[in-house]
């Protein structure tokens, strides 16, 4: 025979079972309409093209800030070069001129991201980024170099 404690543990198991026993939702889900999908889908656009457009910004600020602390190493370099003579000189200023043109290679793609749309930018962005990891290189080649 059951004790009354064990009448008690099933009847409290009984109930956890029913008590945790799912049921359908009350109600039915409303109908996605195309008007729902146009609105919803335009939020998305909007978002995606703010976003974009930050991007590209903050792109282009860093850029720019790369691109004047070149040209202050550059400036520096031509210092250091101005005291060569005969084929250092020559060999120098071919390297400072091949260096000068990479950087002005970059300033155009930099001038590129400014005026590029924002859907259009991440093209450009990897032409940029291109473009000045050669002149990188080049400053880098030229200060071993010398």
């Amino acid at each position: 025979m059951m004790s009354r404690f064990d009448w008690m543990l099933m009847l409290a198991g009984l109930l956890a079972v029913l008590g945790c026993e799912r049921k359908p939702a009350d109600r039915t889900p409303e109908k996605v309409t195309s008007e729902d999908v146009r609105r919803d889908a335009g939020q998305a656009a909007e978002t995606a093209a703010e976003f974009s457009q930050q991007t590209k910004e903050e792109f282009q600020k860093k850029l720019e800030t790369q691109l004047k602390e070149s040209d202050a190493e550059i400036a520096k370099l031509r210092e250091k070069g101005r005291e060569l003579k005969d084929e250092a000189k020559v060999k120098w200023e071919k390297k400072m001129a091949d260096l000068e043109t990479k950087r002005d290679a970059a300033r155009a793609k930099l001038a590129e991201v400014g005026s590029a749309s924002a859907a259009a930018w991440k093209d450009v962005q990897k032409g940029a980024q291109s473009a000045w990891d050669e002149l990188d290189q080049a400053f880098r080649d030229a200060s071993r170099e010398f």
